[in-house]
């Protein structure tokens, strides 16, 4: 009977730890962890660290199982991808980018959701399912037939970029 006590134990805490490290970069595949280091040196993925102390403790509360840096889904029609919420500071000037990896021939090739800029917010991502959305902007209803990105400002807007068949376009589904 302690055995049976010990593995469900082992389960339950197996779990809870992958649980509270989402963002560990070793759950990315090889490829796109070299990349990173190669190709983003002096980029980091976003972490619940990185963000403001009330933003942080949003996020802790209401979002703890993901991480604000690195979502997986299917982006594309042809798959799925990662898409990495890069931050780099220095000299006191922090810059964000976002950017897609989709396997392409047992290796990743990248596309930029969102230029390297200076922010004095760091915003999250957010895996969005596919669905109807609204843009505020124009008024327009979209159903999307893929997972969608979401990039925001906790406790405010957020911007959805989603996959037309040839691009990634983006709305602004709340502000």
């Amino acid at each position: 009977m302690r055995n049976v006590f010990g593995i469900a134990f082992l389960l339950l805490f197996g779990c809870a730890t992958t649980w509270a490290k989402p963002c560990e970069l070793k759950m990315l595949p090889e490829a796109i962890q070299t990349s990173l280091a190669t190709d983003y040196a002096g980029w980091r993925p976003v972490t619940p660290n990185m963000l403001e102390s009330s933003d942080r403790q949003t996020w802790i509360d209401n979002y703890s199982r993901e991480c604000p840096g690195i979502i997986k889904g299917r982006f594309t029609d042809t798959g799925e991808g990662y898409v990495i919420n890069l931050l780099n500071v220095k000299g006191g000037k922090t810059r964000q980018q976002v950017v897609y990896f989709q396997e392409h021939e047992n290796e990743y090739t990248q596309r930029a959701i969102l230029k390297p800029q200076a922010t004095s917010i760091v915003l999250v991502l957010r895996l969005f399912a596919p669905g109807k959305y609204r843009d505020l902007i124009s008024g327009q209803s979209l159903t999307i037939a893929t997972d969608t990105i979401g990039l925001s400002q906790i406790d405010a807007g957020t911007v959805v970029y989603y996959w037309d068949g040839a691009a990634f376009r983006r709305i602004v589904t709340s502000e």
